[in-house]
């Protein structure tokens, strides 16, 4: 490790979900810390607008499909020659209360939150292996943890994410492939923006969080950085807490 284990410069990364939230976030902090960043996601228009604002690329993937995932990982190794960082942050969550809750939803939350990881680790794996190194850093939460009402799919999807993570990280430390993710607490983003319109809700969240306050995206991005570069190169199959002390006590 050189004198500054935090800085990207010559590293490529690919940051899903990373036209809004906290994939824009963790974008952000990745290019400011040197690397080459690429946003992919379903919707052009707010990709185009954040590769704009960073300096990077971006490239549209529907995570939920292996063979846009793989072209979204070529895409990337054609443009840039490697692939060094994958930040998986697509993630959905449809909230409801368990006994009525819908199988479709069901099915939809696991197919992007724990199906588009696994996809997204996968084809990120196939091109870090021969290099002999690479980071992947998995958005998962606080729910992974501990239990909360009305949102058991996304739960559950959140704890396969913990377990991919874990289980790929034995799988691949022989390969130099680094993996390792972040649970978030309560972030304001465009997937939470409908609870923070609730003042009793954010009352009552404000409340369990030891440090007295919710977060914001670009808070995330120094645990991204840090995952990513090589002060954390001894570090595989953690899931590091980034939640304003909530899982403390």
């Amino acid at each position: 490790m050189g004198k500054n284990g935090f800085d990207l410069s010559g590293r490529v990364a690919l940051v899903t979900g990373g036209g809004t939230g906290l994939g824009r976030g963790g974008a952000a902090a990745l290019r400011k810390a040197g690397a080459t960043v690429t946003v992919a996601g379903r919707r052009p228009g707010p990709l185009e607008a954040v590769a704009a604002e960073i300096g990077g690329d971006w490239i549209t993937c529907d995570v939920t499909d292996a063979r846009s995932v793989e072209a979204a990982v070529q895409a990337v190794v054609g443009r840039h020659g490697r692939l060094d960082i994958l930040v998986n942050s697509a993630g959905l969550n449809l909230r409801g209360p368990s006994l009525e809750y819908p199988a479709a939803d069901w099915d939809r939350v696991h197919a992007v939150n724990t199906k588009g990881t696994f996809l997204c680790c996968q084809a990120a794996g196939r091109v870090m292996r021969p290099r002999g190194y690479g980071k992947i850093i998995n958005i998962a939460s606080l729910a992974s943890e501990a239990g909360f009402p009305n949102i058991v799919a996304y739960a559950s999807s959140k704890g396969g994410v913990r377990q991919i993570t874990k289980s790929l990280a034995v799988e691949w430390a022989p390969y130099g492939i680094r993996v390792n993710a972040i649970e978030p607490g309560f972030f304001r983003t465009e997937l939470t923006e409908p609870l923070f319109q609730d003042p009793a809700w954010v009352q009552r969240v404000t409340a369990r969080v030891p440090l007295g306050r919710t977060a914001l995206p670009e808070e995330l991005g120094g645990t991204g950085v840090y995952l990513a570069a090589p002060a954390s190169d001894y570090v595989t199959g953690e899931l590091i807490r980034v939640d304003g002390g909530v899982l403390a006590g």
